[in-house]
């Protein structure tokens, strides 16, 4: 599967980076071995939120397959990641420190 066109703006411009569909994973008990993030479609930037214990928000993406993720106050968000990465291509690896923890990622294609 290629990757989607690229978005542009009203006056035809390219807008590389810039996705239109939203797609959304939860990876719950995140070990100390790590847990390799990869999602079921191609992707152009992405956000990887590693989940505290307050939930303020819960997101669902547009993508089919998407799942709900928990957005926490008392978590943390890794700067936004501007990529291109095909379908089922990993694009990060995390692991806890110590225990387990879960993790929530927002993408945009």
């Amino acid at each position: 599967m290629g990757i989607w066109p690229i978005l542009r703006d009203d006056n035809g411009f390219a807008l590389p980076g810039y996705g239109s569909e939203l797609v959304t994973r939860r990876y719950s008990g995140v070990g100390i071995n790590g847990q390799a993030i990869s999602l079921g479609v191609d992707v152009k930037r992405v956000v990887v939120h590693v989940e505290g214990s307050t939930i303020q928000a819960k997101f669902k993406g547009t993508v089919p397959g998407s799942q709900e993720i928990n957005w926490t106050s008392d978590g943390t968000t890794l700067p936004e990641l501007t990529l291109v990465k095909e379908a089922d291509s990993t694009i990060i690896t995390v692991a806890s420190s110590s225990g387990s923890i879960n993790v929530s990622v927002m993408a945009w294609r």
